[in-house]
């Protein structure tokens, strides 16, 4: 979609339209990183969503994260935001108050492998999220040294739930380098 030429506008008010009609919170910041993702790639960009986002989408809601956490080059991502979203800025976040979303930035480097993130797709749309292993090293290391119980009952659960899924060689690596290893292994045992 090219928002700036022809009927770009009505396309952008049509897109914005049916973000703010779906119901469901992670459906549609599902779907509006979806139509951000196609718009960044045109500039080389990848968004790549994390932190608590990351974990909403992984839970399918059960965690729920009210902004949309993302990595990727602010400046280019925050024009985006602005020009063809109508996001405002709102000290750290974009904020678009029509469609109900708010928008952080925390970074530009993927805290990880950036051949494990997963790739999420909606309606023809592709979104990348942080990789499980990444994001459970990310919550184990909150729970740890925050002593963040919502951190430690999110990492519980994606490896629960997504055990048959993990590259637990690469996720053992990953816990030895941050010194949370002991910690990963209580984790992981079943219960």
């Amino acid at each position: 979609m090219d928002w700036k030429q022809g009927n770009g506008e009505k396309t952008i008010i049509k897109e914005l339209e049916k973000i703010s009609s779906i119901e469901n919170l992670v459906d549609r910041k599902l779907y509006f990183m979806g139509l951000l993702t196609q718009e960044a790639e045109k500039k080389r960009v990848r968004p790549v969503v994390v932190g608590g986002s990351a974990v909403d989408f992984y839970t399918e809601g059960i965690y729920q994260s009210y902004d949309i956490d993302l990595i990727s080059n602010r400046k280019i991502i925050g024009e985006i935001l602005e020009n063809v979203f109508s996001f405002k800025p709102s000290g750290r976040h974009w904020i678009n108050e029509r469609i109900g979303l708010s928008v952080e930035i925390p970074g530009s480097s993927l805290a990880g492998d950036k051949d494990k993130v997963t790739v999420i797709k909606i309606e023809g749309l592709k979104v990348y999220v942080i990789g499980f292993e990444d994001l459970i090293i990310d919550r184990l290391n909150a729970c740890l040294h925050w002593k963040s119980q919502t951190d430690c009952d999110q990492a519980q659960y994606i490896i629960r739930y997504y055990r048959n899924r993990l590259d637990f060689g690469y996720l053992e690596k990953r816990a030895k380098d941050e010194g949370i290893l002991r910690t990963l292994r209580e984790f992981c045992k079943e219960k």
